[in-house]
């Protein structure tokens, strides 16, 4: 396997918009086993390519966090939303931070398989949570970037601490 490395806040890969997949290669099959390895091997339930430094809009969610039981996603786009909910974010990408982002509640998503084959489906809660935040990685978007001004400055000093430490793992399951 080779080696990926999350990228981390404030890598400017991470404000980058990724690109759409024309067809998948078998370089990007077997990039996407690696992804589904870091992510594991990270504690997610969920990774984007472009957390990787890779501008595909490539996505895995996991919301048992279970080996065997991601899915993949290619292109994905969110269709419809319906619904609000408040819930406790963090990201392999922002490690160690997490807060409260107000996210639909129901989401109806349209993208396609490793096949190439073209999905639409129904995800809530946690399932729509996760799809929300990794296509919101596909835009160049990062879950701080959804904080109200109050909370963004709560986390002023450990997004500072982030800019100058190096990667470290999270201590929660993050997204």
């Amino acid at each position: 396997m080779a080696k990926l490395e999350v990228r981390t806040y404030p890598d400017p890969v991470l404000t980058q918009v990724s690109l759409e997949v024309e067809r998948l290669t078998a370089e990007d099959k077997k990039f996407i086993a690696d992804l589904i390895d870091v992510m594991y091997e990270d504690e997610g339930v969920g990774i984007a390519a472009s957390q990787v430094g890779v501008l595909k809009r490539i996505i895995v969610v996991s919301p048992q966090a279970k080996r065997g039981t991601e899915k993949v996603y290619i292109n994905p786009q969110i269709l419809s939303q319906e619904g609000e909910e408040l819930g406790l974010e963090g990201c392999l990408s922002v490690p160690g931070i997490s807060a409260e982002v107000k996210r639909a509640k129901k989401i109806k998503v349209k993208a396609q398989d490793v096949k190439g084959k073209t999905l639409e489906l129904m995800a809530e809660d946690f399932e729509a949570r996760i799809f929300q935040h990794e296509i919101d990685h596909l835009n160049g978007k990062l879950f701080i970037d959804r904080l109200g001004l109050k909370q963004r400055q709560t986390l002023v000093s450990d997004l500072r601490t982030l800019k100058l430490m190096p990667r470290a793992r999270p201590g929660h399951q993050p997204l």
